[in-house]
């Protein structure tokens, strides 16, 4: 892949009726869970005084952990369509089914891993995100096992943890931005919670899929310059 960033955009635009049978038939089911687990645990949690409560430890662990599993369908798609496969959306879901149980015992590992390393100044949990996060990306391309994808995708965050760490953090931080100014606009008209819950799941059916077909483009063109890299180095002691 030479150009995965406008092959990425270009997808998403060219098959956006598909994503948004995803993001219907998953995203949003998994975001409505979401915001009620999260409101519950507010709910009856205690907060202490402090600025940050356990509570937002339980919304970081949980945020992370279905979007780490609703990613499953969106990676397959955009994999399917790179490779030119048929019944690419139909695939997606099947994948969606077969592999969900081993990637999400993964999840919640990853998620649990990195919320603890947000605890401690944020820098260790964006790493830990960014190295493991393309392991559920490479079991999906190969149809194996996550845990057999875990140390190439260690390879590819040691060559390319930059463009990891940037490509979470421009994508996260654009989101927020855009939904702390939407949210400001919308309590200045009205103080529903459900106005602003509504605005927070269209932002994230925005942005969540544009980043994972973004990532999923990013990584197969990493794997590629990696195999590449294998082969040359292989020539040369031949």
């Amino acid at each position: 892949m030479d150009k995965p960033i406008s092959f990425a955009f270009s997808l998403f635009a060219g098959k956006y009726e598909k994503f948004l049978i995803i993001v219907f038939l998953v995203q949003i089911p998994f975001l409505l869970i979401h915001s009620f687990i999260t409101n519950y645990i507010y709910a009856i949690t205690p907060t202490f005084g402090s600025l940050f409560s356990i509570a937002d430890i339980y919304y970081a662990f949980i945020t992370l952990l279905l979007l780490l599993f609703v990613l499953i369908p969106f990676v397959k798609f955009t994999i399917n369509e790179y490779q030119g496969n048929e019944n690419s959306l139909k695939t997606a879901f099947y994948s969606f089914a077969v592999q969900g149980f081993n990637i999400f015992v993964f999840s919640v590992l990853l998620a649990l891993a990195a919320v603890i390393g947000f605890m401690f100044f944020f820098i260790p949990g964006l790493i830990i995100l960014a190295a493991f996060i393309s392991a559920p990306i490479i079991a999906l391309n190969d149809e194996k096992s996550v845990w057999k994808s875990v140390r190439e995708s260690l390879q590819i965050f040691k060559k390319h943890f930059l463009g990891l760490i940037f490509c979470i953090l421009l994508f996260s931080l654009l989101e927020l931005g855009i939904g702390v100014f939407l949210n400001f606009i919308i309590l200045s008209i009205t103080p529903s919670y459900a106005a602003i819950m509504i605005t927070q799941i269209f932002l994230n059916t925005i942005f969540f899929p544009i980043f994972i077909v973004v990532l999923t483009s990013l990584t197969i063109k990493w794997r590629e310059n990696l195999s590449s890299l294998r082969l040359d180095k292989n020539k040369a002691f031949a």
